[in-house]
């Protein structure tokens, strides 16, 4: 199994291993600190970070230079993606409020999309310095330790995350609140809210059971996340229950089909009630 697991790694796409070397240069800067204490507001409890910056323009330098035909799209800049080729979708610092206060829970996520589709990824733990990339139809691997490792997604923990700041668009704003509070009301599960989508290669990895998020528009946060989580076995859709696009704006994963069932129903519901509300 090792063996065969090295085999395919050997194989990762350019595109693919370009993510990862670009997480290789920018993780240094993100767990030096370099920037950190230069924070300013970008809106309601949003903010940015010298590290932010510095880290997303070593990701841009690298994948530019390695892959000039993609496009690239940033969290610190102009969000609008192309409307025709490939681009990347990049989130430099996932967590930022807690890199700030000094809390070890962020994420560099670096997701391509083809078609689409995220068809690759790559997402470091800015605290640890693990390394995880995904391919789709390929499967995710953590790559950080020793000879890579192969992720399959596990319930055992029986841990959900929330992020209760995650909005959806317009009518869908106060998701991530509302969703929060039918689910621990529910008490039925074991919450954390960890604030970054650090909390996807999480589930990849078997350290969480599901998490479920919020989005408005192709999220630079999230497609990285979703596509590792994905293809270590979690079931991720919409609210809906249907297959994950980039045009959702509500994930569901979870490592069972049980706990996603539960855990969709509900934020199905959740989205109705939203919407009734701001029907006129």
């Amino acid at each position: 199994m090792l063996k065969g697991t090295v085999r395919r790694m050997r194989t990762l796409r350019p595109e693919t291993m370009a993510a990862v070397a670009a997480l290789r240069e920018a993780l240094p800067i993100v767990l030096a600190r370099q920037g950190a204490d230069d924070i300013h507001t970008k809106g309601p409890r949003d903010i940015v970070t010298g590290t932010d910056l510095a880290a997303q323009a070593t990701i841009e330098r690298v994948l530019r230079a390695r892959h000039p035909d993609c496009a690239f799209v940033g969290e610190e800049g102009d969000h609008d993606v192309p409307a025709t080729g490939r681009y990347w979708l990049v989130d430099p610092l996932c967590g930022t409020a807690n890199y700030a206060a000094g809390l070890p829970l962020v994420a560099l996520n670096i997701a391509l999309v083809e078609d689409g589709q995220v068809a690759a990824s790559a997402v470091a733990d800015g605290a640890s310095g693990d390394l995880y990339a995904a391919e789709r139809g390929r499967g995710a691997w953590r790559l950080s330790a020793g000879q890579p490792e192969r992720l399959r997604a596990s319930g055992a923990s029986g841990l959900v995350s929330l992020d209760p700041n995650l909005a959806g668009p317009d009518e869908l704003r106060a998701f991530g609140q509302a969703f929060a509070i039918r689910v621990v009301a529910a008490g039925r599960w074991d919450v954390r809210m960890l604030a970054t989508t650090l909390a996807m290669a999480y589930v990849a990895r078997g350290r969480l059971a599901a998490a479920v998020y919020a989005a408005s528009g192709p999220s630079v946060h999230l497609a990285a996340g979703l596509l590792l989580a994905h293809e270590s076995g979690a079931t991720v859709t919409s609210e809906r229950g249907t297959d994950w696009t980039l045009q959702d704006s509500v994930y569901v994963v979870a490592a069972t089909l049980e706990l996603h069932r539960e855990l969709q129903l509900m934020a199905e519901a959740v989205v109705t009630e939203l919407r009734r509300q701001a029907t006129p």
